[in-house]
């Protein structure tokens, strides 16, 4: 807690009503719905023309802000929305650089080691797989992704890469815990926004890249260009890892190297820095060859799918550029555990079909998911999802195709409609599926699934994994993909 007169902020203007000319400042907040008494609530324009931070100034005060910061657009975008003149304002020439300045005098302790990692899909995992190696080593770290805040502290957050002053007090507070590592999923739309631009990175992974999050980046050229815009923000010094595999890793890692970062590939390819095996075990167990150079590691895990060991070689990388031996964590993949809604095995039924839910909401997720568990059914594959509303719509008859492909009994039903008519995005998947069987409830179709697969038969759950709502226009209903499928299994005669 400081006086405001004490952080010299470069003003030029006040306007409104002050009570209080020099209050005491607690810390900072870009989200209104995370104000805490005595912060600055600091008004950033919005991503359109129509939208500014300072819509959100007068929930900012109730909440118990001491005043607003804004610059001189900012300010004018609120006498125009007729905003409440006895807010107190204070004026910046230059909003952005105010930001990281008072950032870092409320925030400036940080773990000393963290790792971003973007891409399509796997962030999650990677995320998850180094969080449980560090911690096999008893050392703490804090997670920040979308499973929310994890680790050290446990705390929810709205977005697979919250806001720049929220990260920052989720890193203070993680170092006042003890912690020395910080591993954060990095999106696109964060890297648009520049939530992540002051982090300074040690590693840095990429995992894949494909169709998703059209609804915003508008083509994949323009997605693309978003994931690799994060080279721009990164300090030379930090290590790359990249899946070569990928047609798009290729490209980050050209562009990386001519940017003069070191960088390391993974991946299946024989021209992979580190070059991957694998060999199905059993419907739970898979064993993972990894080779590099001249050294050769071998060994069982609970991870299923291909995808899932490129992941774990990304973590185990990650570890290893933190300090860690190689050897000596590969010693601990045997006892890692799947991360929740990935690929996680539900149990099995009494007819001895096997159970799974799976987050996969895109098409290149999904086609890898049912491609690892066609070749694990020796019986029928049996698919239930749906697709998000108000997403990117052109996703919905590819994902139909796939699952057509892949799969021998299939039932389309809702995921997250939001605003959209539920039934015209169930039609939509189904124009390219059409031997699906339509059902509306989630609840019933997960069932319904269950209640006829037969033995030796695979039961796949995909699209919502570990969240715990479904959201229907303003409603947010709580659902868990995971707990009906166990209750369906637990009631079958």
């Amino acid at each position: 807690m400081t006086k405001l007169s004490k952080l010299n902020i470069n003003e030029i203007e006040r306007n409104g009503k002050w009570n209080d000319i020099d209050p005491e400042i607690t810390g900072i907040a870009t989200n209104s719905t995370r104000v805490e008494k005595g912060n600055i609530f600091l008004a950033k324009a919005g991503a359109t023309k129509n939208s500014h931070g300072v819509l959100f100034s007068n929930q900012a005060i109730e909440r118990g802000a001491s005043l607003v910061i804004t610059d001189s657009e900012g300010f004018k975008f609120a006498l125009d929305k007729d905003l409440k003149p006895t807010i107190p304002f204070l004026l910046v020439r230059n909003i952005e650089s105010t930001f990281d300045y008072l950032c870092q005098i409320f925030y400036p302790d940080k773990p000393k080691f963290v790792m971003g990692v973007t891409g399509t899909n796997g962030k999650t995992s990677v995320v998850n797989f180094s969080q449980q190696l560090i911690e096999k080593k008893n050392k703490s770290c804090v997670t920040i992704g979308t499973l929310g805040v994890g680790g050290v502290l446990s705390l929810r957050t709205d977005n697979t890469t919250p806001d720049q002053s929220f990260i920052a007090r989720i890193l203070q507070m993680a170092k006042l815990k003890g912690s020395d590592y910080a591993l954060l999923e990095v999106s696109s739309h964060s890297i648009v926004q520049k939530r992540i631009k002051n982090l300074a990175f040690n590693v840095f992974c990429f995992t894949n890249l494909s169709q998703d999050h059209l609804d915003y980046h508008k083509d994949m050229e323009t997605y693309f260009y978003a994931k690799l815009s994060i080279l721009d923000m990164l300090r030379l010094d930090t290590k790359i890892i990249v899946n070569i595999d990928d047609e798009y890793g290729k490209i980050f890692l050209a562009k990386a190297k001519d940017k003069g970062f070191k960088i390391e590939t993974i991946g299946f390819s024989d021209s992979a820095d580190v070059k991957l095996r694998v060999t199905q075990g059993t419907s739970e167990t898979q064993f993972i060859e990894i080779i590099r150079g001249k050294f050769f590691y071998a060994f069982q895990t609970r991870l299923i799918g291909a995808f899932q060991a490129i992941n774990l070689g990304m973590a185990l990388l990650t570890c290893e550029k933190f300090g860690f031996g190689f050897e000596d964590m590969v010693n601990f993949c045997n006892s890692l555990k799947p991360v929740p809604g990935r690929l996680e095995f539900v149990g099995k039924t009494k007819k001895g079909a096997l159970v799974y839910i799976d987050f996969a909401h895109t098409p290149d997720a999904l086609k890898h998911l049912l491609e690892t568990l066609r070749e694990l059914t020796k019986g029928e594959l049996i698919l239930v999802f749906g697709a998000g509303g108000d997403r990117d719509k052109d996703k919905r008859k590819p994902m139909g195709a796939i699952a057509y492909k892949y799969c021998d009994l299939i039932y389309v039903t809702d995921d997250n409609p939001r605003y959209e008519d539920a039934k015209s995005i169930r039609q939509q998947i189904i124009e390219s599926c059409p031997i699906a069987n339509e059902i509306e409830d989630r609840a019933e179709a997960i069932t319904t699934a269950i209640q006829f697969a037969q033995l030796d038969d695979v039961v796949i759950i995909a699209g919502k994994g570990h969240e715990q709502l479904q959201i229907v226009g303003d409603n947010y209903f709580p659902f868990s993909d995971f707990e009906q499928a166990s209750v369906a299994i637990e009631l079958m005669e």
